[in-house]
């Protein structure tokens, strides 16, 4: 038994929708800039980043249950109501009890939980925000997602820090496989907010000064940080729906047994010939010597060139929900999207892949790797 994608819906740096999001892969679109980030002392300071663009409703959600949603549930929300029409699948006629939701973030709702923090500091433990509260906790965007298209089904949150969207896709293939769903929405976000960047920034994760060509590559000294989120519409391959994508392998394990369980999870899927090899290089010191590491170990399998479209999109710990829906795209449409490299096009020569193994070291010592086909 296997498991499609039948819809995709993402909001990212690249664009408010699936169109606008291949579009700018196909056209090379470089969407780092400088932003503002207000610090705590009140002075303001400008640094690379890529910030999502505002989440358009499109008549997907109520505007009242819009306003009550701060930005990062937004973003979930519509790229899961995206996901449904983009499969032609209207909730309301499945059985609620059989749809479910598995959400991967690593630092969740930082708005909120900065918003409870303040409320409690200024007002004492007992008067701290209780809706400030409720929206800090990390589960609450796959709870917005359910509340919205009222899925009663299972409902989960993984958080493996820049495997937590990995992580989420392999709660929900198994669950789809085992029959204890039939629909599961799968996606993943984060938010990049003002307060993040400063400690970020202070302990030199985050880049702060501007990049030649306001690229992630050109600095090892740390990362250009990014947001948006991403949400897939996955069934059983017994679905009467058009299939995007097959996933056809997702495993989980330990860093130190990175390659090995590439290799199985490739040599599991039964898959031809790999195509494409994606990664999760997000330009760090620290990634960079893991993915050299894995790439060695990962030699063996093919020449398939290796590359991560985090130069296109930005980083986040959930930036995999990202280069999956590129994954997808490209799968589904038959195309190649050149990654940038110094700002510009890395010149990749590639055919449009039929088959890509996504191989995800982790510097929380976690590891992760699945197989698409088309």
């Amino acid at each position: 038994m296997g498991v499609v994608v039948t819809g995709l819906g993402v909001v990212s740096a690249l664009g408010p929708n699936p169109a606008a999001f291949r579009r700018a892969l196909l056209d090379g679109v470089n969407a780092c800039a400088l932003h503002e980030f207000e610090r705590f002392d009140g002075s303001v300071v400008k640094a690379p980043a890529y910030m999502a663009v505002p989440a358009e409703p499109e008549r997907l959600i109520e505007p009242r249950k819009l306003r009550r949603m701060f930005r990062l549930a937004r973003m979930s929300a519509v790229a899961a109501r995206q996901a449904l029409k983009h499969a032609e699948l209207d909730p309301s006629t499945l059985d609620p009890t059989r749809l479910g939701v598995c959400f991967g973030t690593g630092f969740g709702a930082l708005d909120p939980t900065q918003k409870f923090m303040d409320s409690w500091l200024d007002n004492g433990e007992a008067n701290a925000s209780p809706l400030q509260f409720m929206n800090s906790v990390h589960g609450i965007m796959a709870s917005q997602i359910a509340l919205d298209i009222n899925a009663q089904g299972v409902n989960l949150t993984t958080a493996q820090r820049d495997i937590c969207f990995e992580g989420a896709l392999d709660t929900a293939v198994q669950l789809l496989e085992s029959k204890r769903a039939d629909v599961i929405l799968v996606g993943g976000g984060d938010e990049l907010t003002p307060m993040l960047h400063e400690f970020a920034s202070r302990t030199q994760l985050f880049v702060r000064e501007n990049l030649s060509g306001l690229d992630p590559w050109g600095s090892r000294r740390g990362i250009v940080p990014g947001d948006g989120a991403a949400v897939f519409v996955l069934e059983r391959d017994d679905s009467s729906r058009r299939s995007l994508a097959r996933v056809v392998g997702v495993r989980t394990g330990r860093w130190d047994h990175g390659g090995e369980l590439a290799r199985e999870t490739w040599e599991a899927s039964d898959s031809p010939e790999i195509g494409l090899f994606t990664n999760n290089r997000d330009g760090g010191a620290r990634s960079a010597k893991l993915n050299d590491q894995q790439d060695e170990l990962l030699g063996n399998i093919g020449d398939a060139t290796v590359l991560s479209h985090r130069g296109n999109f930005g980083t986040s710990p959930s930036a995999g929900v990202l280069q999956f829906a590129a994954n997808v795209l490209m799968l589904s449409n038959g195309e190649f999207y050149q990654p940038l490299a110094s700002g510009k096009p890395a010149g990749v020569k590639v055919a449009p892949p039929k088959t890509v193994l996504h191989n995800a070291p982790s510097i929380s010592g976690n590891h992760a790797a699945y197989v698409l086909t088309k």
